[in-house]
């Protein structure tokens, strides 16, 4: 799996909704009916702006702050190591 819950993302794919490439989004929990039902490991991803998504019953795109993603759709964003005790310089 690429992504954990609490990890920041940013969708690298999205098939049917390109507005939603490049996007950041918070990993908030594991979907488990979308993973058991497709077969695919799915996120619930919340975002700050309205995502584009599809609603399941009727297949039309909609807009919520909070969708279901594909773990391979989503990339983490790591951050540089903050070393707060480490120095640069070299004490003679």
């Amino acid at each position: 799996m690429n992504c954990k819950p609490g990890d920041l993302a940013f969708i690298a794919r999205s098939d049917g909704a390109p507005e939603n490439l490049g996007r950041i989004v918070e990993v908030v929990s594991l979907e488990p009916a979308w993973t058991s039902k497709k077969g695919v490991v799915c996120w619930l991803v919340k975002a700050k702006s309205p995502l584009v998504g599809f609603d399941i019953r009727t297949g039309r795109k909609s807009t919520h702050t909070e969708i279901s993603a594909p773990d391979a759709w989503l990339r983490p964003i790591s951050g540089v190591p903050v070393h707060d005790e480490q120095h640069d310089e070299v004490i003679a």
